[in-house]
């Protein structure tokens, strides 16, 4: 059987999931990766016995993956990637309850913001936040960054037109929502990481960076951003970061605006915010 597949877990007859499981086996599809489609956790392990790339939960009700159900799915299959898609009635944590180590949650409605291009990167074999060991966090993600300029394609980015910005952050939804925020600028790049702001094809006039390292790890790669981007505005998007924390980072010599998650107003910024 072509191991090049994922598992479509969940009721996929449902309207909420209907259209999506369609999408999500035609995107499959497109990459030359299999979709193989099981009511629940219990008829795939049953049924299935080769290896898959990726498994996707559609979660309808809340409690409908118990954590040692999927614990013992993922001794099946340890090195897949697990998505949990939350419908509309498990939206929160408060409703769906922490996710076991390695499970993914992506909510439906970001289906076209987040997840679709992120799924598509990872059929493509592309460098993504699903490429990471299974049970990798998104601390791993930016730990894993090498930081270092490198030859590689460009990404588009005008050189005249003003107000140019990029973001970039590991998460696909953060990553969306600061996009939005900044879609008053003339033209926006949204980027997976903080090596892809060293291929951009001009420099931005602004910077945005939602960071999930601490400030003291992260310093010594800001610094390096700061030199290779003399003239732009940096916005450092942190968790509560402490007064001496954004005193060290506008140091650095950058124009640098410190915002505290998730309590923060991007459209009108206040340098040295926290």
């Amino acid at each position: 059987m072509n191991h090049d597949c994922f598992l479509l877990i969940g009721p996929t007859d449902q309207s909420e999931f209907h259209e999506l499981a369609a999408r999500l086996t035609a995107l499959g599809n497109g990459y030359g990766t299999e979709s193989h489609t099981y009511t629940s956790l219990a008829e795939a392990e049953e049924q299935y016995s080769e290896g898959a790339r990726l498994v996707l939960l559609l979660e309808s009700r809340p409690g409908e993956y118990p954590p040692k159900q999927v614990a013992r799915f993922r001794r099946f299959l340890p090195n897949a990637p697990i998505l949990l898609i939350a419908g509309t009635l498990c939206q929160g944590e408060g409703r769906t309850g922490r996710l076991p180590a390695g499970v993914i949650r992506f909510y439906l409605h970001e289906a076209d913001t987040a997840l679709l291009p992120e799924l598509a990167r990872f059929f493509a074999h592309q460098p993504s936040r699903l490429s990471l060991p299974a049970t990798a966090t998104e601390e791993d993600f930016w730990r894993g960054a090498s930081f270092d300029p490198a030859p590689g394609e460009t990404i588009p980015l005008s050189r005249t037109e003003p107000g140019r910005t990029a973001v970039a952050a590991a998460d696909p939804a953060m990553r969306s929502l600061l996009a939005g925020f900044e879609s008053h600028a003339a033209e926006t790049a949204a980027l997976a990481s903080l090596d892809d702001l060293f291929r951009l094809g001009a420099p931005p006039d602004r910077i945005v960076i939602d960071l999930t390292l601490p400030i003291g790890e992260f310093l010594p790669h800001f610094l390096m951003l700061a030199e290779h981007f003399p003239k732009s505005e940096f916005v450092i998007c942190a968790f509560a970061p402490a007064a001496e924390e954004i005193s060290r980072l506008r140091a650095a010599g950058a124009r640098v605006t410190v915002l505290s998650k998730p309590f923060f107003r991007l459209a009108c910024p206040v340098a040295g915010t926290y």
